[in-house]
C-alpha cells in the first residue's frame, strides 16, 4: 500500500478540522484498544476459567466470582466488572467509529482504509498499530511529517 509522501493542497483549507480530528481519533484509539484488552482477559476468565471479576462484593474490593447464568446465584452486592468493561467497550467503541468516520471523511479516504481502521476497535492490539499508521499517513499529507 503506498502513500503520498507529498503534502496533498486540497487537504489544506481544512487542516485545522483535519488535526482536531486525527487528535480524537488518537485518544479514542488508545482508550478503545485499552479496554479492548480488558474485554479479552474478562473474556478469557469468563469462558476459559468460569469467573466474573467481581468489585466491591462480599469477598472484598475486587475478586473473582463463578460465572453463573442464574442472577440469584451471583454475590448480592457489589458490580460484576465483567459486564461493566463489556459495556463501556461498546460504547467507547461507538465514540471511536465516529472518530474514524470523521478522519476518513475530512482526508477523502477509500472505503478499505475506513474498515481497517473500523477493526482496530475490535481486533485487539490493532488500535494501536492503526492509529499510529494512519498519523503518520494523515501527517505527510498535510505536509506536517
Amino acid at each position: 500500500m503506498s502513500h503520498p509522501t507529498q503534502p496533498n493542497a486540497a487537504l489544506a483549507a481544512q487542516a485545522p478540522q483535519i488535526r482536531t480530528a486525527l487528535r480524537y481519533y488518537a485518544v479514542t484509539s488508545y482508550i478503545t484498544g485499552s479496554f479492548l484488552l480488558l474485554l479479552v482477559v474478562e473474556m478469557v476468565l469468563r469462558y476459559g476459567f468460569g469467573q466474573f471479576v467481581w468489585g466491591g462484593g462480599p469477598d472484598g474490593a475486587l475478586s473473582l466470582v463463578v460465572a453463573a447464568e442464574d442472577a440469584s446465584r451471583l454475590p448480592a452486592q457489589g458490580i460484576n466488572l465483567s459486564i461493566t468493561v463489556l459495556q463501556v467497550h461498546g460504547v467507547l467503541y461507538m465514540f471511536y467509529l465516529f472518530g474514524d468516520f470523521r478522519l476518513w471523511t475530512l482526508m477523502r479516504w477509500n472505503f478499505k482504509r475506513f474498515v481497517i481502521i473500523a477493526l482496530g476497535g475490535i481486533v485487539p492490539f490493532l488500535s494501536f498499530f492503526t492509529e499510529r499508521h494512519y498519523a503518520k499517513v494523515v501527517k505527510a499529507e498535510l505536509g506536517d511529517a
